[in-house]
């Protein structure tokens, strides 16, 4: 979001002073409010100082769209796998270990050799421990001067090649390595994991945290402590998921006016620079670091070189499959980023629970955190559907006073609801892109088109559909639009011209995806639970038909020949 176009849209005056656009605060009243249009950071003087419990004293841009409704507020239905569980302290473990690296000579050459020096080893009371039969490096995390997180790696040899190059303490919280400096600065260099961080630190760069997962580990809280500072230095690993994951997660979600790339030699990451060279050479490499293209021009040489460095990262998966083998046939293997894929077909013909699934099983299979937008159920009700089809239960074998049971068991699972009253298109694109950016969604569903557009206007679908197609390629999303048919009755074989907002949806869909099934008139439901599933617009494939089962009691579609 532009902060000048915006403020524009809402005619709010304001006055420009280089990147910072000043306009009158509405805490307070006074004209002290500063806008940065680069970073989105403002501020207000005089809240600040007389009241920083206001919304207004300081912030992120975004919060101030949310106070002024352009932004809904969403909360994660995010289930935590314990509803009593507390923040570790590892204290005693961390002066165990520590004392334990003091009296061993191979544990401390190793660090030496990598060059992290005696006052860092004290002052981030690194340690050693021997488990599982292999030696380890162990690198605390504090939170308020208490760790919270104690990761373990392999020193050479590797004894136990069973076990991962790295392994945590149970029970350790997820934060950030050196993360209590946060309060302190305002620019900040973010390192792939702990020894590059010290690194850092080590050669005077105080503004240093680490990440503590791999390079596209970005939780909801790190975010919560992040966007508001002004600038990030990306210090990620030179190879292809390092750097997808400085564009595509840590540029994307911070945003890429604040962030700079530091681009390293070939082979190097921020230790073994360190080693081969020194600060005067890495300040260089500061000045040269880059902000990532966000233009919509490429050369065919651009185009072609990601599209190698892309084939180089074997985590990023370009095409994530459906539930359904049959179905991923029609539409090249399944679903892919920067796609608008339509679900249409009458009411209750089972769009909603098609859906649903496809988002249950892109974040339980492939971790990718979805937002569910709904306007026809509340979130309860979508709840108890991903109860039924996780649990294989009819609606009547779930019983409420079972939640907690059930929410330790999905554990943090990424799943999150939304919905609202009033909805409008561009207060559904800045919702989603605030979503994006702190919870790190990768799918949305919106359901339902109709109820967000209330007119017969053809227009006014065309603009929706629109603004969801130019949603899955800036924000770089699977999205899924469900939508209804003009006519209420069924017919034997529909087509995309059925939906309402038809030429649109011609124009702006990837895929239109219908669910046809007959109506029942003997067997006392409402529609035969054999449903045709026609592929009946494939922008990169020839599309087709199949053919799902509905098990109506329990919200979810299964293949014909997976029937018992």
């Amino acid at each position: 979001m532009n902060v000048a176009e915006y403020l524009d849209t809402k005619n709010i005056p304001y006055k420009r002073t280089g990147n910072e656009l000043i306009i009158t605060c509405p805490g307070c009243g006074r004209e002290k409010l500063y806008i940065n249009a680069v970073n989105q950071a403002y501020h207000c003087f005089k809240c600040e100082i007389e009241s920083t419990d206001s919304i207004y004293a300081s912030g992120h841009f975004s919060q101030l769209m949310e106070e002024w409704g352009d932004i809904i507020q969403i909360s994660p239905v995010k289930i935590r796998s314990s509803l009593t569980e507390k923040d570790p302290d590892f204290s005693s473990l961390v002066e165990r270990y520590h004392f334990e690296l003091k009296e061993n000579r191979d544990a401390l050459k190793y660090l030496y050799y990598r060059g992290i020096n005696d006052e860092s080893i004290d002052r981030f009371k690194l340690g050693y421990t021997r488990r599982y039969n292999q030696n380890w490096i162990v690198l605390p995390s504090f939170e308020d001067n208490i760790p919270k997180l104690l990761k373990l790696r392999k020193l050479p040899p590797d004894e136990n090649t069973e076990l991962d190059k790295c392994i945590r303490e149970p029970n350790g919280k997820t934060i950030l390595f050196n993360g209590d400096i946060l309060k302190e600065y305002d620019e900040i260099f973010l390192a792939e994991g702990e020894i590059d961080a010290i690194t850092l630190v080590q050669n005077g760069y105080e503004n240093t945290v680490g990440l503590t997962g791999g390079a596209k580990t970005f939780p909801s809280d790190w975010y919560d402590l992040l966007f508001k500072k002004s600038k990030f230095y990306l210090s990620l690993d030179q190879d292809a998921a390092g750097q997808m994951a400085a564009r595509d997660v840590w540029a994307a979600r911070l945003g890429t006016d604040r962030c700079f790339n530091i681009q390293y030699p070939d082979g190097h990451d921020a230790n073994s620079f360190f080693l081969e060279f020194d600060k005067e050479t890495f300040d260089k490499l500061l000045a040269h670091a880059h902000k990532f293209k966000v233009d919509g021009i490429f050369s065919l040489k651009e185009v072609l070189y990601d599209m190698y460095k892309r084939s180089l990262n074997e985590d990023n998966l370009e095409i994530i499959p459906t539930p359904w083998k049959t179905l991923n046939k029609l539409i090249g293997g399944g679903v892919s980023k920067q796609k608008l894929i339509i679900i249409g077909g009458i009411p209750a013909v089972g769009k909603t629970s098609f859906c649903l699934q496809t988002c249950f099983d892109l974040v339980k299979n492939y971790s990718m955190p979805s937002l569910y937008f709904c306007l026809e159920m509340p979130e309860w009700s979508l709840g108890t559907k991903i109860i039924q089809m996780h649990k294989d239960l009819r609606i009547e074998e779930i019983q409420f006073s079972d939640a907690l049971i059930y929410a330790m068991e999905f554990g943090d699972m990424p799943l999150y609801f939304g919905y609202a009253p009033k909805l409008t298109p561009i207060i559904f694109y800045n919702t989603v892109e605030q979503a994006r950016n702190r919870f790190g969604i990768e799918t949305v569903a919106f359901d339902n088109l109709q109820l967000l557009v209330r007119s017969d206007k053809e227009s006014d679908y065309g603009k929706a559909t629109q603004m969801f197609r130019e949603m899955s390629i800036a924000l770089n999303l699977i999205v899924f639009l469900i939508s209804q048919p003009r006519k209420m009755n069924s017919e034997e074989n529909p087509t995309y011209d059925v939906l309402k907002g038809t030429s649109a949806i011609a124009a702006d869909a990837d895929y239109v995806i219908l669910l046809h099934r007959k109506r029942d008139t003997e067997g006392g439901q409402s529609f035969d639970p054999m449903t045709t599933v026609i592929v009946d617009k494939a922008r990169f494939n020839t599309g087709g038909r199949c053919n799902l089962y509905f098990e109506g009691a329990k919200s979810k579609f299964i293949e014909i020949g997976d029937m018992v």
